[in-house]
């Protein structure tokens, strides 16, 4: 059976760097902790001494509701719920609409995705205190942190001045002053100031330069075979060996969140050939036992015309997750 292996030390030690920026971390784990398994992720987060984590919607709160002392729900649903759950409110409608005491209020500085508009913010904050909300933190996103350009800066520019409003509405209302958080993995070590939290998604789990990888993917050996010279193997025999050569058969393919290819793909000590099937793959080589598919990302998505996160969220979560 294949197995999602999680280096409980990689992950430390990514965290010990993030903390050298700031040490108030708001650990995303949304999507299945990117594919690690929430909960395994959340038991060594936990441990680690992390006290808050973003998810994706409440089905995932729920899931870690009893590891963490405040849990952001980016996509919440508008009903109350656990005391600890804290709901993004993405839009004035939401805002209007949501039951939950506990938010955080999320303001579009440029990415123009979702989040109350700048103009909009003093009319929430009148919701919010008409409505006795406790606004626990406000935040927003880059659009443009993975590369240096203009947008990073003229967002945090905006982003100071959203922090200089709310706080004064706050003081005249006499509210509770919430905290602050911009900076995601990429924008750690750009921004002259990262405010009361930082919010850390690929870095945490070693997705991006910089950082250790976390997750390492090894799949059991299921058969093995001579390929004749002549021979191809797979389906539509997309390889064809020129040679006399041992294969061997493991169990992950496509339908375990692997990447779909169809002319090869280089693993950690051999390559795959052929075609992916949706349950195994075929290698060069004689191997007896665990095949090391990948234990960084950041090289195995070298083969793909795609991201780390792509390949991390997609994994299996029937794989099972073994923390080591």
């Amino acid at each position: 059976m294949a197995t999602v292996y999680l280096h409980r030390q990689n992950l430390f030690d990514n965290l010990n760097k993030i903390s050298k920026t700031n040490p108030n971390i708001l650990a995303v784990i949304k999507d299945n902790a990117y594919g690690h398994g929430i909960i395994s992720f959340s038991k060594m987060l936990k441990d680690y001494g992390i006290k808050k984590v973003c998810v994706k919607n409440n089905n995932e709160a729920e899931i870690v509701r009893n590891y963490f002392e405040e849990i952001i729900i980016f996509f919440p649903d508008t009903k109350r719920s656990a005391l600890n759950f804290s709901y993004c409110i993405n839009s004035l409608k939401q805002l209007k609409k949501n039951r939950h005491p506990y938010i955080h209020l999320k303001i579009d500085t440029g990415m123009h995705r979702n989040g109350i508009l700048m103009e909009e913010l003093e009319e929430a904050m009148e919701i919010i205190k008409n409505k006795n909300y406790e606004l626990k933190g406000v935040f927003s996103h880059f659009c443009c942190a993975d590369e240096i350009s203009n947008d990073l800066f003229i967002q945090y520019e905006r982003f100071k001045d959203v922090k200089k409003r709310v706080e004064t509405f706050c003081r005249k209302n006499e509210m509770k002053i919430p905290y602050f958080h911009l900076a995601n993995s990429y924008a750690l070590d750009k921004l002259p100031d990262t405010f009361d939290y930082v919010r850390p998604g690929i870095a945490i789990y070693g997705g991006i330069d910089g950082y250790k990888p976390v997750m390492e993917l090894r799949a059991d050996v299921l058969s093995k075979r001579v390929l004749k010279k002549g021979w191809g193997c797979g389906y539509n025999k997309m390889y064809m060996s020129d040679e006399d050569i041992d294969i061997t058969t493991v169990d992950v393919g496509y339908g375990d969140g692997v990447p779909y290819f169809k002319n090869g793909c280089r693993l950690k000590y051999t390559e795959a050939i052929g075609k992916i099937s949706m349950d195994s793959m075929i290698l060069k080589g004689n191997f007896e036992k665990e095949v090391v598919v990948f234990d960084d990302v950041k090289e195995f998505v070298k083969n793909f015309d795609t991201i780390t996160y792509d390949i991390l969220v997609k994994i299996s979560p029937r794989i099972k997750r073994k923390i080591v």
